[in-house]
C-alpha cells in the first residue's frame, strides 16, 4: 500500500499471525525504509529493525492473529505503525533479571524518539518514530534490506540530544493529534 501524499509515502504489509513471521517482517520493514529517501545509518537501521521486531511481535503475541504494518515518512522522522486487533494497551513492566519477556516496550521506550498507542475498533495501534541519523558512508545494507558484506550490528547506547529530554515526547497513549492516520489509496 503506497499513501497518496507523494510527500509523506506509506508503505505496509501483513504479518501472518506466528512469531516465526517476526524476522521476515524486520526485513520488510527495513527494505520499505529504504523506499522512504531517507540517507540512514546502519547505527538508525539496526535500531528501527530491533524497534520493530518489539512492536510486532507483540502484536502477534498478545492477539493472535495477523497485524498490519505501516512505514511511513513524517517530516523529517521515519514512523513505524503496527496495527493489531487486541484492544488491550500495553504498558512497561518491570522484568526480573531472570524474565524472558517483558522488556520490548522499555526498550520501544529507550530507543524512539517518540512512541505511542492509538486506540482503533478493534484493537490498537502501536507506533514509534525515530528521526534518522545520516549516514556517513555508504550504507552496509543492500537493496533487499539484507546486511552487506562487513555490515555488523550496532547497539544504540547513547543519545546526541539527551534521554531527558525525549522522555516527555514518549507516552503510551497518543498526544492530541499525533497518531491520525490518512486513508490508503
Amino acid at each position: 500500500m503506497e499513501r497518496c501524499d507523494p510527500e509523506r509515502p506509506t508503505y505496509g504489509f501483513t504479518v501472518a499471525a506466528a512469531v516465526e513471521a517476526v524476522p521476515f517482517a524486520r526485513r520488510q520493514v527495513t527494505v520499505l525504509v529504504g523506499k522512504l529517501g531517507f540517507s540512514i545509518s546502519d547505527e538508525t537501521v539496526e535500531t528501527v529493525k530491533l524497534l520493530a521486531s518489539e512492536v510486532i511481535a507483540n502484536a502477534i503475541l498478545y492477539s493472535s492473529a495477523p497485524c498490519e504494518v505501516a512505514v511511513t515518512r513524517t517530516d523529517e522522522r521515519l514512523r513505524v505503525e503496527v496495527t493489531d486487533t487486541d484492544p488491550s494497551l500495553p504498558s512497561a513492566i518491570e522484568a526480573g533479571p531472570d524474565d524472558e519477556r517483558g522488556r520490548g516496550l522499555l526498550l520501544v521506550d529507550a530507543l524512539a524518539d517518540a512512541w505511542g498507542v492509538q486506540p482503533e475498533c478493534p484493537g490498537k495501534t502501536t507506533w514509534f518514530e525515530i528521526t534518522p541519523q545520516p549516514s556517513t558512508k555508504s550504507s552496509g545494507y543492500d537493496s533487499t534490506g539484507a546486511p552487506s558484506s562487513g555490515a555488523a550490528a550496532v547497539r544504540r547506547t547513547d543519545r546526541e540530544d539527551g534521554m531527558e529530554s525525549q522522555s516527555k515526547s514518549r507516552a503510551l497513549s497518543v498526544p492530541a493529534g499525533a497518531g491520525e492516520r490518512e486513508q490508503a489509496a
